[in-house]
Order: C-alpha cells, then sequence, then structure tokens
C-alpha cells in the first residue's frame, strides 16, 4: 500500500513546494497512485483518487496504522513528539485502563490533524511502550509538507506498521434528497445537520456507514453525496464489497412534489421490511401511482468490484 511506502522513506528537503510524497518511483495514474487534485468548486480535494465509469469518486478517507516500536523509541518519541513542526499540539495522560492508551497527541495540520497514540494498556494493567497507532485523514494532510516530515521522524522509530482500519469515501453526483440508506437490524441514527446524514452501525468499527451531503459539508456547488464505509485493515476485496451498504439512489427534477418523495421513501422502507404496501399505494390517484412506485424500484448504488481491489491493493 502506498501508505506503507511513504512511511518508511526519507523525504528530500529540497523538493520544493510540490504536495506529492517523496517518492520519485510513483507515478500518476487511474488508481490508488494518482495525484493530489486541489479543492475546487465542483469536488471536494481528493487524495489519490479513483474515478469510476459512472462519474463516481472514491478515495481513502481515515487511515489508522497500528505501530511496533523498536525497544525504547516509544519512550523516545514520548520525549521529543513536542517537536513536531505543525501549528499547534495537544497531549494528554490517561489513567490506566486495560485496552486504551497511555498518551495521545494531536498534531494540528490545517484544518486537520494527525493522531498519534504511544503506550498500550494491557489487561494486566500494564502500559507497553512499545505499541503505538497514527491516524490521519490523507485527503486533508497529504498535500502538507510536513504530514511527511512527522512520518519521516517516526519512521526510524517503528519496527513494523499494519493497516488497522480505513474509511472507504465513495461520492455520488447525485442530490442527498435523492438517496436512501437502507436499514437493517444495526443502530441506526438520522441527523438534519448540513442536510441529512444517516448513519449504520457503531463508530470507529468495522462496517460502520456514514450517508452524508458532502457539497453541503462543505459548501461546494452542484450535488455530492458521500457513502462512507469503515473497512477493517484484514478485509480483502470481496469482504469490502461484501459489507458495502445498501445505499438507492434515483433521480428526481425540479417537477418532483416533496410529497411524492415522502411518500415513496416511506412505502419503499415499509416493503423492505416485508409489510404490504399495495392497498396503500391504491389509495393514490392514479397519476400520483406510478411516481410512487419508483421509488420501490430504485436500484442499488453498487461499488464497482475494481475499485475494492484498488482500495486493499
Amino acid at each position: 500500500m502506498i501508505l506503507e511506502v511513504a512511511f518508511f522513506m526519507g523525504m528530500n528537503e529540497n523538493e520544493g513546494s510540490s504536495a506529492y510524497p517523496p517518492n520519485p518511483d510513483v507515478k500518476s495514474g487511474s488508481c490508488l497512485i494518482a495525484g493530489f487534485q486541489p479543492l475546487t468548486v465542483v469536488h471536494p480535494s481528493y487524495w489519490n483518487a479513483y474515478k469510476t465509469e459512472s462519474g463516481a469518486t472514491f478515495s481513502i478517507d481515515m487511515v489508522r496504522l497500528k505501530l511496533s516500536f523498536i525497544n525504547g523509541k516509544g519512550e523516545c518519541l514520548s520525549t521529543h513528539a513536542q517537536t513536531f513542526d505543525c501549528d499547534s499540539m495537544s497531549a494528554w495522560t490517561s489513567k490506566i485502563r486495560p485496552g486504551g492508551w497511555y498518551e495521545l497527541w494531536s498534531f494540528d495540520l490545517g484544518d486537520s490533524s494527525v493522531a498519534l497514540g504511544i503506550g498500550f494498556m494491557e489487561p494486566s494493567c500494564k502500559v507497553n511502550m512499545n505499541r503505538g497507532f497514527i491516524e490521519f485523514n490523507p485527503n486533508k494532510v497529504a498535500g502538507d509538507k510536513r504530514f511527511w516530515r512527522l512520518l519521516e521522524k517516526l519512521a526510524p522509530c517503528v519496527s513494523h506498521g499494519r493497516l488497522k482500519r480505513f474509511d472507504l469515501a465513495y461520492d455520488l453526483p447525485t442530490s442527498r434528497l435523492d438517496c436512501r440508506l437502507s436499514k437493517d437490524r444495526r443502530m441506526y441514527k438520522s441527523v438534519i445537520s448540513n442536510g441529512i446524514t444517516e448513519y449504520l452501525g457503531v463508530k470507529n468499527t468495522p462496517g460502520y456507514v456514514k450517508v452524508y451531503d458532502k457539497a453541503a459539508e462543505m459548501n461546494l456547488s452542484g450535488v455530492l453525496t458521500r457513502i462512507e464505509l469503515t473497512c477493517d485493515g484484514e478485509w480483502d476485496a470481496g469482504q469490502v464489497v461484501a459489507h458495502w451498504p445498501q445505499v438507492h439512489a434515483w433521480h428526481s427534477d425540479e417537477n418532483t412534489r416533496d410529497w411524492v418523495r415522502v411518500v415513496g421513501i416511506m412505502l419503499a422502507e415499509k416493503a423492505e421490511r416485508g409489510e404490504e404496501v399495495e392497498t396503500l399505494i391504491n389509495m393514490l390517484g392514479w397519476r400520483s401511482r406510478p411516481k410512487v412506485r419508483e421509488y420501490l424500484r430504485t436500484p442499488m448504488v453498487e461499488l464497482p468490484a475494481d475499485c475494492a481491489a484498488a482500495a486493499v491493493a
């Protein structure tokens, strides 16, 4: 994975203002080693974006790496972390709590940050300073040279780095009002803020789903809906596809009435639960029935197999 390649490489201090990672062998391409695209009014910034034939774009959003430090280097990092170049930093020392982290650092880089954990608390309550983690959003920090310098300082301290989890972000050029997340037995929540946001599952665990209005969140022109899936670092492409959520997307125009959309979505959800809906549909006028039935036949957004393969490659 490119993140692991970059993590263990030194950085050329004389490479100018380029936003690319310090690897002369990496070429721009159509897959995960494509270059960084700056923010525009059409789409958000993407790092290593992958463009699908349908016009959708996917990228890797939040990344968490599990780190094993060389003996004694965890303590060294704890002492020198305050020298890392950033806008500002915060540090917390936690009480002994099995499964937690003894030290948590946050390094602010622009409008994002990099989190670093040092010292895993074993079930025996012993603090293991040889274990740690780093978490960041490459879409927000990969264009900042200070991020690569931070990794450069970490690299000599790390004996092994393993991908713990990542978020696969899939952006559709579709209005959020024209998308619906199917519920299952997992925890579901809907929030109205910067558009409609739906959640499914438990945050920061594999399979967690978030569907929201990306255009509204970033104040972009046009329409853009993001489907976000938290993936386990051990998943293969097949497992990513198997955990892909059921999100229905349709196309409505300015003539589509709000009540038609609302009734259609409500009946579609009832039908998914196995409830009878034809009686209710037949209570509508003959002109409204076919419009509402369209919501029961709306296809799901499928994740192309090559997207999943590229994400774990």
